[in-house]
């Protein structure tokens, strides 16, 4: 019983987790204050259309206008060659789309991918940790000798390519606007 509880309140969590905006929010809202802090954040304008859906159920109707004026205003404090770096530096490729075809996508898109290969980079040599963590754990509780030599040529070589991922990490931060 107590299981299913807890599935139901889980349930419930997540279903709320769907509304984009309470009830109380939706009577109150300033709609052109809700596009512009959308738009300023990178979340797309289409985001207009779950707010439409969940206000309607509480007799809300969102003022579109507003809304896209205020997302206008946002959107080209969003798509800027910082927040281009930052998303990248964060794994976010996708909000390369809502810039598109607005001032300032072309620096927002070349930052956006210089973040991106940072962030890729940091990735790999995160993996490269880990398995190094792992092979010398192997490497201490192993009792062969050819084990124990394989397992440190597997360690050279990836202490290798981390002193090489190291220096390209220093490159592409270089490119940090």
């Amino acid at each position: 019983m107590k299981k299913l509880s807890l599935l139901i309140s889980a349930l419930v969590f997540t279903l709320a987790g769907c509304e984009s905006m309470s009830v109380s929010e939706c009577k109150v809202a300033d709609w052109g204050r809700v596009g512009f802090a959308d738009g300023s954040r990178g979340v797309a304008e289409s985001r207009l259309a779950a707010y439409t859906e969940d206000c309607g159920k509480a007799g809300v109707h969102p003022n579109p206008v507003a809304y896209r004026q205020g997302w206008d205003a946002g959107i080209l404090q969003f798509c800027t060659a910082a927040n281009g770096w930052r998303e990248g530096m964060q794994g976010n490729s996708g909000k390369a789309a809502v810039c598109q075809g607005r001032p300032g996508f072309e620096a927002f898109s070349r930052y956006l991918e210089a973040g991106l290969q940072v962030h890729r980079t940091s990735e790999r040599m995160r993996e490269n940790t880990n398995q190094i963590n792992r092979l010398q754990k192997r490497l201490e509780e192993s009792k062969s000798d050819e084990e124990k030599r394989r397992l440190r040529n597997e360690l050279h070589d990836i202490d290798h390519e981390q002193y090489r991922l190291r220096g390209l990490m220093s490159q592409q931060q270089m490119l940090a606007p």
